[in-house]
């Protein structure tokens, strides 16, 4: 079955080259929508089905950003994945995209196979969320069929357990599971993103804990069954006079797919690293830790020098792969604890654990080692660095900005260098 696709741009001309790739390239597996302006691409999406909007930032009347709230704001559209084509690629219009419910964005004049590659991962990871989502479905229609592994409990001491907690710990009794195992809290192992007891204060209620984690969000906890694989559960709590019934539905299947995506939603598609929303997430996590944990933080954003001469040169696969061999050798160079991300085009950003001064010597050292890789197919490359480090009352916009000026300076100083803010 076809997809519709709703092309909103206020040039006919732009319409006119963006409805001539998609029938020239794809005209079996796409059906196009356009409109001149806001208001009847509104009017065109009340009366159609359509699957993914490609939309126009700088629009009279109704701008792409204002439009994209209104679609985000009607219950029946704002499922629909937007991607907005714009000429402007400043930090600012980037952010904006993102900020009014925008999946992506593609900079002016657009690459056809890239744009036509985004719309194909944004389709397909809609359909899949849907698929998720009627699987989830299925699954839990399922489990309430099922035995769910229940079990009374005071909160040190397991008082009573169906046969499926038996079945699951290999146990023939209630009494050898309360001799090995005492209460099921300490089963749960130590994984990022789960409930276990080492979040805890020493003060507080492990099931009280859950109950109100409860209220605003599902609770999971990872345990180890009798072959050692690790099982993950939600699990749902209640109070029962001084005792806590609990029940823990196995989703390992669907926990595993939800991870399948979310990749596919926090990495770079071509790269396979960080996606720059990713980066975003992981740094506002950091943030909110307060100020990394006092460790000194640096920040990179780094330019493959005169890359559209590759591109024009020997053409966007070997492009491609010139990226994918960069992202292989900076990762390298790299410890876990760093971040790396793509940013966007031919620009990557690091964030470092270490010092101005430190960093500057990691990155140098980057620089010399891109300087003498060959590159296969095009030869040796250069990168522009621009460099700042973390500074108190920073924000991810404030330290961007300065590593990005840092980068200007680098390029305008004669590319291939490292230069700092």
């Amino acid at each position: 079955m076809k997809k519709n696709i709703l092309c909103i741009d206020d040039i006919e001309s732009n319409l006119f080259t963006l409805t001539s790739l998609f029938e020239h390239t794809q005209n079996s597996l796409y059906e196009i929508f356009t409109s001149l302006s806001a208001e009847n691409g509104l009017e065109i999406l009340l009366h159609n089905k359509i699957d993914l909007i490609l939309l126009d930032v700088m629009m009279p009347e109704i701008d792409g950003f204002m439009m994209a709230k209104m679609i985000k704001s009607n219950k029946k559209l704002k499922n629909i994945p937007i991607i907005f084509v714009t000429a402007k690629t400043d930090d600012a219009t980037i952010e904006k995209c993102y900020e009014v419910g925008g999946s992506d964005y593609v900079s002016k004049p657009f690459n056809s196979v890239e744009l036509l590659k985004r719309v194909d991962f944004h389709l397909k990871f809609r359909d899949k969320e849907r698929l998720l989502q009627k699987e989830k479905e299925y699954a839990q229609n399922i489990v309430d069929l099922q035995d769910n592994l229940i079990l009374v409990t005071d909160g040190d001491q397991v008082i009573n357990a169906n046969q499926a907690v038996l079945d699951f710990f290999d146990v023939e009794t209630l009494l050898i599971f309360q001799k090995k195992y005492h209460c099921i809290r300490q089963s749960f192992k130590e994984v990022d993103g789960y409930f276990h007891l080492k979040l805890l204060d020493d003060k507080a209620n492990w099931i009280d804990t859950i109950i109100e984690r409860l209220k605003s969000d599902d609770v999971v906890v990872a345990i180890e069954d009798k072959e050692k694989r690790i099982h993950n559960f939600t699990i749902k709590a209640k109070r029962f006079y001084d005792l806590y019934i609990l029940s823990l539905t196995d989703i390992t299947v669907i926990a595993k797919r939800t991870r399948k995506f979310e990749h596919q939603a926090n990495f770079d598609t071509l790269t396979q690293i960080y996606n720059r929303n990713m980066f975003n997430q992981l740094m506002e996590e950091k943030l909110k830790q307060g100020s990394f944990n006092n460790l000194s933080m640096s920040f990179v954003i780094l330019d493959i020098d005169h890359f559209k001469n590759v591109n024009d040169t020997y053409g966007h696969l070997a492009g491609d792969v010139v990226l994918k061999h960069l992202t292989a050798l900076v990762s390298k160079r790299i410890r876990e604890s760093d971040i790396f991300a793509r940013w966007g085009g031919e620009e990557f950003i690091l964030a470092l654990e270490t010092d101005k001064e430190h960093a500057m010597k990691i990155v140098e050292n980057i620089r010399i080692l891109i300087e003498k890789e060959p590159f296969e197919e095009v030869g040796n490359i250069t990168c522009s660095f621009g460099l700042t480090q973390f500074q108190k009352g920073d924000t991810i916009k404030s330290i961007t900005n300065r590593a990005d000026e840092a980068l200007y300076e680098a390029k305008e100083s004669g590319r291939n260098r490292v230069c700092t803010k």
